[in-house]
C-alpha cells in the first residue's frame, strides 16, 4: 500500500449490556435490616449481595 493512503479500520461491534447478577442477602433475608432493626452490615441495607 502506498504511504499516502490510509487503511480503513472496521467499526467496533457493540454488544448488549449485561445485567448484574444479584443474590438475596443470606444475613438479613433480603430485608436490609438485622434482628435489632439496624442496617445489615453485610449488604449495607440493600438486601442483596
Amino acid at each position: 500500500m502506498p504511504p499516502d493512503q490510509h487503511q480503513k479500520t472496521p467499526e467496533p461491534e457493540t454488544a448488549e449490556p449485561i445485567p448484574p447478577r444479584r443474590w438475596q442477602c443470606c444475613h438479613c433475608g433480603g430485608t436490609g435490616l438485622d434482628s435489632y432493626g439496624d442496617t445489615c452490615p453485610h449488604c449495607l441495607g440493600l438486601g442483596f449481595c
